[in-house]
């Protein structure tokens, strides 16, 4: 059979899981949800078909303990045998005792002369409608006490048989009706009697047991308060010395502790005054040595500056000698063709 989680369960019935923890708190010993070895709630399809009906009730928004005998009657449907009244409310029927007092109001009517009229009785009282049979009706009024009923005279029929006459029919007739009227009315009384006595007794029964039962209740709350006020106190005492033991634990470690971050601090202070001195030192020599940098900087570029001067002065220089060995070499060529230009004219000239 395939067994579910909490969580599994939860989610199909569309609820929580502390929801069904819940549940199966109020209705201890009638709801069980099997676990495992490790402790944790299992459920199988049994299970969720029960928890599903336990929403529904709860959705329906009745009271803990009508959900209780609603499961108590699902469980153990063979309690549902005791005989109800419609004046007895629902807070005494779910009374333990119930039963017992109707059993003691039967007795009491059994007393009576009435057991068997009393069945009769009751079947009338629970369906509230009367037979039109009379055969029961006889046999419980032949078994009842009939000092006060009317004593009917008969007269003795003697062996010679005599005409019937229309009107001896007639009276015959209305002698069985007066009968039937007498009968039904006498049933009637007899059954609002007995319906009267059996309330008054139940009634009277379910009271005291309402009342032993509620004394008996006061008395175990009270004795089971006592005792867990006892176990209460007794808790407290140990909870009290086992505070009083950590409390001293804790002052021991907090002074362990104190003196350990005292030391730590004063050797931190010396670390950091080494270290400060350290750095200050550091710093005065990184001072000098940035000083020292700076005119290092200083010297170069001005000789940069200086070199730079010169090797400008030397250019131009060279400029000047580059445009003078230019226009001389200009010269040079203008005389050289000038020079060239009279020797072509005189050799034309020598074969004109």
């Amino acid at each position: 059979m395939k067994s579910y989680t909490l969580k599994e369960v939860a989610k199909k019935i569309n609820t929580t899981p502390g929801t069904i923890r819940q549940w199966e708190k109020d209705l201890v010993d009638l709801l069980e949800i099997p676990r495992s070895k490790q402790g944790a709630r299992i459920c199988t399809e049994r299970e969720i078909d029960q928890l599903i009906e336990i929403k529904q009730l709860y959705e329906k928004k009745l009271s803990k303990e009508t959900i209780r005998e609603w499961m108590q009657k699902k469980l153990h449907p063979e309690s549902e045998d005791v005989p109800q009244f419609p004046e007895v409310s629902q807070a005494f029927i779910d009374n333990q005792n119930v039963s017992e007092s109707f059993a003691v109001s039967q007795k009491v009517i059994e007393n009576q002369n009435v057991s068997e009229s009393f069945a009769v009785s009751q079947e009338v009282t629970e369906n509230q409608d009367v037979p039109e049979s009379l055969a029961v009706s006889l046999n419980g009024i032949e078994n009842l006490d009939m000092k006060e009923s009317p004593m009917v005279s008969l007269e003795v029929i003697s062996d010679t048989a005599k005409p019937i006459t229309i009107q001896d029919a007639i009276d015959a007739h209305q002698f069985f009706e007066a009968m039937d009227t007498y009968k039904q009315n006498f049933l009637s009384d007899v059954k609002d009697e007995i319906r009267t006595v059996v309330r008054r007794e139940v009634l009277d029964e379910v009271k005291k047991e309402i009342r032993n039962g509620t004394y008996t209740t006061v008395k175990s709350l009270s004795d089971s308060i006592y005792k867990s006020s006892a176990n209460t106190r007794a808790e407290i005492q140990e909870l009290s010395e086992t505070l009083e033991k950590a409390s001293e634990l804790s002052a021991d470690s907090l002074q362990y502790l104190s003196n350990n971050i005292a030391n730590v601090s004063i050797e931190t202070s010396q670390e950091i005054y080494s270290l400060s001195k350290q750095l200050s030192e550091t710093s005065e020599e990184l001072s000098h040595y940035v000083d020292v940098t700076n005119n290092e900087i200083s010297s170069l570029t001005e000789a940069m500056s200086k070199e730079r001067e010169f090797f400008l002065e030397e250019r131009n220089q060279y400029r000047h000698e580059i445009s003078q060995r230019e226009l001389a070499f200009q010269q040079m060529l203008n005389s050289y063709r000038h020079v060239a230009a009279t020797k072509e004219k005189k050799w034309w000239k020598f074969w004109t």
